[in-house]
């Protein structure tokens, strides 16, 4: 059964810095081959938000990388749901610079599909979007994306992606970034 347990200021070396990391992790939902677990009968609050295995994917697949403008990167948990029924949708804005084709090949790709994200807060912290049951989804573009208007404007792409989960958890595991190997 779980305890409570005192809630003190942790701010590990007084560090407590916002924002994402330079890079975001993605992949296909459907190339998952196993996905972490959430806790069953957690004994300590922190046991109780904290995933347990590897995000596995399936043969010849793995995450890719894709960088994104420093400071342009937000993960954001937004508690959504009546009395009795509350879960979290967490979004994930970022912008990435430049209309090229890789970018537009992404957006092409992931718009109707279902994805599953890493993504690594400054104190190196990894949240994971996407589980068993439900995916991350391209949401639109809060941002807009285009050319600007003006040669100082911001040129590139802005995405947001959300992902529902009823509880929220830390992903303390490895991300596959090198391709799953047969059986």
């Amino acid at each position: 059964m779980l305890e409570f347990t005192d809630i003190n200021k942790n701010l590990p070396n007084g560090q407590n810095m916002g924002g994402l990391t330079q890079e975001i992790y993605f992949g296909f939902h459907a190339d998952v081959l196993t996905w972490p677990t959430a806790p069953i009968d957690p004994a300590s609050l922190a046991a109780n938000a904290v995933l347990t295995g590897e995000l596995i994917m399936k043969p010849g697949k793995k995450l890719f990388k894709m960088y994104i403008t420093d400071d342009t990167g937000e993960f954001l948990i937004e508690p959504v749901g009546e009395l009795d029924g509350k879960s979290f949708v967490t979004h994930l804005t970022v912008f990435h610079p430049g209309l090229k084709d890789t970018l537009f090949g992404f957006i092409n790709a992931a718009k109707n599909d279902n994805l599953v994200f890493v993504v690594q807060d400054s104190d190196g912290q990894k949240y994971l979007m996407g589980d068993k049951l439900r995916p991350a989804v391209y949401a639109g573009s809060p941002d807009g994306f285009g050319t600007g208007k003006e040669t100082a404007a911001r040129k590139g792409i802005s995405m947001e992606f959300t992902y529902k989960t009823p509880n929220l958890y830390i992903y303390p595991g490895s991300i596959p970034l090198t391709e799953a190997l047969p059986g």
